[in-house]
């Protein structure tokens, strides 16, 4: 028999808890003591040390911990002001005992929480984010405050559900520490990035940390990545109400760990900054995200030619094999529309250069690729070679003369790190010991306005030499080849913190800046999270590795160097929905992966899925994997799957255009869209592209089946329009090697085009309408359509189509673009389940179509409508009585 002694500097009830999962811990550093505890003023009680005990805090808070009081209330035209007191300092240094807490009740679904230093003015994210000064008429929740100890409540007005409570666990706010917590409705999350994991958060039985830092590492589980995204939604689940969704966004870019227990119940835990936190109330899933993209901004309109399939690799190494490429994917007539090139193509790794020896020729390649409507995207990694002889080298001479460069702590000079400028290749592939003495670089300060006209100049000027189509900002976590800079980081606490979340490699300072570092706005301890992001330009594409709240405003982003196995492309699948969730909706992972050799079965299988990422990028760093080098029979495979893809891009621009103008994600969870359904809780091997497509890709090696699952609703196998006759279950479903699984939902028309070698060649094509009937034999759908590369949309075609009572409308809204023919050739009805006798087309009989009774698909064809010509258009089928 194991006794364990409970040891705590305050009566034993005080320490007792009633249950394990209401602690909360109080040494969040590494290596707890009972000392340690003790000398903070908690509770010591080690757990027995079974698995499920193995991440219960030991040293965890006592009831009575000293923390904030009210002191003064009263109301504002936005909500209340509160003053709150600390009436003694805890373990924290610098602890600020003085605290002003101002409550903005924004809109009925938005509610605002600051907290901040009544006295001195903190760092706060320079995020523009809506002002609001008049409080809201009515709320979906209400808030209720408690003096002593001081707490928020916040419930949803309509079922009370708790939404936060700040109760549970003692406020602690230090100038370098800032803690709190509140009770969470459920175990059931989603969001927190980025993080390789499972789409649902499932704290039922497990504790949790997840580090919030950017980082340069291949993705795995437990660490933290490349963005950070400190917003989650919460499920709420009671059995007395529908299934409701509310969401929690903490604006603060400090490092962070956010904990999680089975109470249920998140901690935040920061190094900076100040408590900014927003909650939204839904009540959907969806509600939440236009809600929260209501702060942070909605997603910028691709380019129409992004939208199509990228090609990449690392290490070229020459022109010629770059020309081979080309040249096989040609003559495999392989559609794509995109080629890249990574850092080999550059003079030495130097940004805004490329080799003239290894890569003679380049440009005029690049002009030629333009010529056959193709695109050309280069690398561009935020590291600035400081070691070229003064005046040959531009970017880093003018940004000198301009003191746009990061900045040693306390002096004018710029830190200096180490990536990849400077080395050639044969230095970096054959010469590993004459490269770790090479390389250094300096890191451009985006905060510094006179940043934006320097970008400006190289850019434009590397633009007339070689006519890029877009940038490809890599490295930009900032990743530094050496821990801080050249010559190590400072004694001070900006390097040396008093609490330093769970990142890799231990300290702030790992593989990136010197927290010290000075930007132009604030020091690096508070800006490394947004510091580089992308800065904003025309619509031209943009790509960009790291990330924050608001980045879809100006970028894509892809989920980083993951590995060529089953595994990795799983996990694919979490990201993209999660991204989508965070507002960078065009995103992608790289299809076949970047790490390790693939299979032939492996890139097959990625290929079909990556046909539905947003963005659609194959990228390597080992053997050759462009769909060319395989053999005939996966070639073909592929190429159905890109074909499908170019099919269907007049849906995808459309989803895009919604998601910057009505705020809505281009893919999603099955959860969010059949909440009420516990069967789709978590589901993350299947997704929905908008609310009308079912995705369920064969991810399992050497498996010729696919378990998916049917909500209840109508669903028709795409492209054969067989109606699926099992809904509500999980079946398994017929996926050999050269089939995805794809199925149209009843209730929704798809906007289709007749696909082409790449997408401006195709722009001209006929159109199709895929017109998939509810149960109650209605349908509707929409289209946008423009130049595809405008700054602004104003010059547009947009379409709103509605299928009743077996009579198809389309319904031209807008008609302001005429260069191009939108001409409307095909249309397929699925679920037509009487004999069609007849065909009227605007009023006039049509006699080219074709109906299959058994699977109930009624095809239209030859119809050479001008979409644009009329306002208002009908196709109407007469059935049997």
């Amino acid at each position: 028999m194991i006794v364990f002694l409970s040891i705590c500097f305050t009566s034993a009830q005080q320490c007792d808890q009633p249950e394990k999962n209401a602690r909360f811990n109080c040494h969040p550093e590494s290596s707890p003591s009972s000392e340690k505890c003790l000398a903070r003023r908690c509770c010591w009680q080690p757990m027995n040390s079974t698995l499920s005990d193995e991440n219960v805090p030991s040293c965890y808070y006592p009831r009575d911990f000293p923390t904030y009081r009210v002191i003064s209330s009263e109301p504002t035209s936005f909500g209340q002001r509160l003053i709150i007191m600390k009436p003694q300092s805890t373990y924290m240094p610098n602890e600020i005992l003085n605290l002003t807490v101002d409550l903005f009740y924004e809109t009925t679904q938005r509610f605002r929480l600051r907290i901040y230093d009544s006295t001195n003015k903190r760092y706060e994210v320079p995020l523009q984010v809506p002002v609001v000064q008049t409080k809201a008429n009515a709320t979906d929740y209400d808030v209720s405050i408690t003096q002593m100890p001081f707490a928020i409540l916040v419930k949803r007005r309509s079922t009370g559900v708790i939404i936060f409570d700040s109760s549970v666990s003692p406020l602690i706010y230090a100038d370098q520490f800032i803690r709190f917590s509140s009770v969470l409705s459920s175990p059931y999350l989603y969001g927190l990035g980025e993080h390789r994991q499972a789409l649902l958060i499932n704290v039922t039985n497990q504790w949790k940390t997840l580090p919030f830092w950017t980082r340069d590492t291949p993705p795995v589980e437990n660490n933290n990545l490349y963005g950070v995204h400190p917003f989650h939604i919460n499920v709420e689940r009671t059995n007395e109400t529908p299934v409701n969704f509310h969401g929690q966004f903490l604006l603060n870019s400090n490092a962070m760990d956010i904990d999680l227990q089975p109470l249920p119940a998140i901690t935040y835990l920061t190094t900076g900054g100040i408590i900014d936190l927003y909650l939204f109330t839904g009540p959907t899933a969806t509600d939440v995200i236009q809600q929260y993209w209501d702060v942070i901004g909605k997603p910028t309109l691709p380019p129409y030619w992004s939208l199509g399939f990228h090609l990449c690799r690392y290490d070229y190494h020459t022109i010629d094999n770059l020309r081979n490429v080309i040249k096989r994917m040609s003559d495999a007539q392989f559609p794509y529309d995109v080629q890249w090139t990574d850092i080999d193509a550059m003079s030495s790794h130097l940004d805004f250069t490329y080799d003239e020896v290894l890569f003679n020729g380049l440009p005029d390649l690049v002009r030629s690729l333009r010529s056959e409507g193709k695109h050309y995207v280069n690398i561009i990694d935020p590291g600035i070679s400081s070691t070229q002889p003064a005046g040959t080298y531009p970017p880093y001479d003018d940004g000198l003369r301009r003191e746009i460069f990061v900045k040693k702590f306390n002096s004018s000079d710029p830190i200096i790190g180490k990536v990849w400028p400077g080395t050639s290749y044969e230095i970096f592939t054959l010469l590993n010991a004459i490269f770790k003495s090479i390389g250094w670089t300096a890191f451009p300060d985006f905060t510094n306005e006179n940043s934006v006209e320097w970008w400006t100049n190289i850019a434009g000027t590397f633009h007339e030499t070689i006519p890029f189509d877009g940038i490809w900002l890599d490295m930009n976590e900032p990743s530094n080849f050496v821990d801080g800079s050249q010559q190590g980081c400072t004694n001070t606490t900006l390097d040396n913190p008093p609490f330093v979340p769970h990142v890799l490699g231990g300290k702030l300072s790992a593989s990136t800046v010197c927290p010290s570092a000075q930007h132009a706005l604030s020091s690096h301890y508070n800006l490394h999270n947004i510091a580089l992001k992308a800065i904003r330009g025309k619509r031209p594409f943009i790509l960009s590795r790291s990330s924050f709240a608001g980045s879809g405003q100006y970028t894509a982003h892809w989920t980083g160097d993951n590995k060529s196995t089953f595994k990795d492309m799983y996990f694919s699948i979490s990201a993209i929905l999660s991204f989508n969730m965070f507002g960078l909706t065009n995103v992608g992972a790289d299809i076949c992966g970047f790490g390790l050799d693939t299979t032939e079965e492996l890139c097959t299988r990625w290929m079909q899925l990556g046909a539905f990422y947003p963005f659609m990028r194959n990228h390597n760093a080992g053997k050759d994997q462009d769909p060319a080098v395989f053999s005939w029979t996966a070639q073909q495979i592929m190429k159905q799957a890109v074909l499908m893809r170019y099919s269907l891009t007049p849906f995808w621009y459309t989803l895009h255009y919604q998601a910057t103008v009505s705020s809505k994600t281009l893919i999603q969870p099955l959860h969010f869209e059949f909440s009420d359904d516990e069967n789709t809780l978590g589901i993350d091997q299947q997704f929905l592209l908008g609310r009308a497509i079912l995705v369920s890709p064969n991810l399992i090696s050497n498996t010729t089946t696919v378990n998916a699952y049917f909500p209840r609703d109508i669903w028709y196998q795409y492209p054969s329009g067989e109606k699926v006759e099992f809904v509500g279950v999980f079946a398994n479903l017929d996926a050999p090697l050269d089939k995805i699984n794809v199925h149209i939902r009843g209730g929704f028309i798809i906007p289709m085009q007749i696909p082409g070698d790449n997408l401006m060649l195709s722009r001209g094509n006929p159109f199709i309408l895929i017109v998939a009937l509810s149960s109650f034999k209605n349908a509707t759908g929409n289209l946008f359509w423009d130049d595809g590369d405008s700054i602004e949309t104003k010059i547009y075609n947009y379409f709103e189509f509605s299928s009743v009572e077996n009579t198809l409308t389309i319904n031209a809204t807008v008609t302001n673009y005429r260069d191009s023919p939108m001409r409307l050739e095909l249309v397929r009805i699925f679920g037509v389940n009487q004999s069609v006798t007849d065909v009227i087309v605007n009023g006039k009989e049509h006699i080219d179509f074709f109906h299959n009774i058994s699977d109930q698909v009624l095809v239209i064809y030859a119809l050479d409508l001008a979409m644009i010509e009329q306002t208002i258009q009908t196709i109407r089928w007469i059935t049997m009585k």
